[in-house]
């Protein structure tokens, strides 16, 4: 049970979306799962959180600052093998996930379900 919804997380309903977030400049960061910088709550159950090919080296962290050391590599949408990666996290809201890019405007793609 999520301790902010009070709802399941370990099944998968009907509903969600996607979002793309792209990262602004320096210092490269930028706060929840909608490109306005955190400023609104997109409650979840879960996300798939995704770099399309050829975003720099993007790093995740939930509830606090990401920083190229506490922050979680982000794979790129097509791995070296061809194979395709993504990051899997339970998560109940979109807005606390924080990103960190090497460059302006990398993207990071995430498919949620709520």
């Amino acid at each position: 049970m999520s301790k902010y919804t009070n709802k399941r997380l370990d099944i998968v309903p009907s509903t969600g979306g996607s979002n793309r977030v792209t990262i602004p400049a320096t210092p490269f960061q930028i706060r929840g799962g909608t490109s306005t910088g955190g400023a609104t709550s997109v409650p979840c159950r879960g996300c798939l959180i995704l770099a399309p090919t050829g975003s720099s080296n993007v790093r995740v962290r939930i509830d606090s600052a990401c920083t190229t050391v506490t922050g979680i590599a982000v794979p790129e949408h097509l791995l070296e093998d061809g194979l395709s990666g993504y990051l899997r996290l339970d998560i109940d809201d979109l807005n606390r996930l924080y990103f960190l890019g090497e460059a302006e405007n990398d993207v990071v793609d995430i498919i949620y379900w709520s």
